[in-house]
């Protein structure tokens, strides 16, 4: 005898499925615990298939460019070698700080890594990583965006865990701002950009040393620097709440141009801040 099911019942179950997908209280931890796993499993097996086995099938890569455009984070990785093992060169990492949708399902991370040669037992390379997860449907979480930058030094204070803090309340803008058009306003002045940090936000550029907090960020070079930008893509949680945007932009007076990612996320008024941005004008990836 064939079983039926009512169509009312299919939608209950197809509601309480949903609800149980936005809804994970341990949402930020089974993030940062996918990304201790992911640099345990790459210290293994190599570059290569650490990256394939955490990367998500949309995953992307930003190349170089005027302006810069956006290709699949997979296929570069697919056409290489499998690594000899036991691997030679290993990639050290550890997540420092981050956030997560209040959905639960767009997240990011940064933190410090390190490129040990075990043979020689010398660090060959060091710097800090930027990476945006996304929740899958079957409820693991996978990288969508990995960036990267050299530092000078090795990050030193890289551990323990920390959740970055939301946003303190804005000053510009609405609560019923699109990222649109706050991207534009904030890609064409830079007193526009400024307003925008979060007290808290970090500032990550390729060769120097992270800059904490706002307070760093506005005494830095990086905010006397003249500058044209370019928006690429955005990427934004389906709550609406935290966001990440890509683009290009060009240093006038140093006659350069590169990338930035910037993550977003609305303060307690709906006012869209910037919590977080990493960039670089070299043309190949760090991490």
């Amino acid at each position: 005898m064939q079983s039926r099911v009512k169509p009312a019942a299919l939608l209950a179950v197809a509601l309480l499925s949903l609800a149980a997908f936005r809804q994970d209280p341990q949402a930020l931890q089974r993030m940062v615990a996918t990304e201790r796993a992911f640099g345990a499993a790459t210290e293994e097996v190599g570059i290569r298939d650490g990256f394939l086995a955490f990367f998500a099938n949309d995953a992307v890569k930003i190349r170089p460019g005027k302006p810069p455009t956006l290709t699949s984070g997979r296929e570069a990785l697919e056409a290489e070698p499998m690594q000899k093992l036991p691997v030679a060169n290993r990639l050290i990492w550890e997540p420092f700080t981050g956030q997560v949708s209040s959905d639960g399902t767009f997240g990011w991370l940064t933190g410090g890594y390190v490129s040990l040669n075990v043979a020689r037992r010398e660090v060959t390379a060091h710097g800090a990583y930027f990476s945006v997860w996304k929740r899958q449907p079957n409820n693991t979480w996978r990288v969508w965006l990995d960036e990267g930058i050299s530092l000078p030094q090795i990050w030193q204070d890289a551990a323990p865990f920390r959740v970055a803090p939301d946003p303190d309340s804005g000053a510009v803008g609405a609560a019923n701002e699109t990222l649109a058009s706050v991207e534009s306003t904030v890609c064409a002045d830079g007193a526009a950009w400024r307003a925008r940090l979060s007290e808290h936000v970090r500032l990550h550029v390729d060769g120097l040393m992270p800059f904490p907090d706002r307070a760093a960020v506005l005494a830095s070079p990086r905010t006397s620097v003249p500058r044209t930008c370019t928006v690429i893509h955005q990427e934004a949680a389906a709550s609406g709440d935290l966001a990440v945007t890509i683009g290009g932009f060009s240093d006038v007076s140093r006659n350069v141009a590169g990338t930035w990612v910037r993550v977003w996320k609305r303060d307690v008024t709906g006012r869209w801040r910037i919590v977080f941005q990493t960039e670089t004008d070299r043309n190949t990836s760090v991490r």
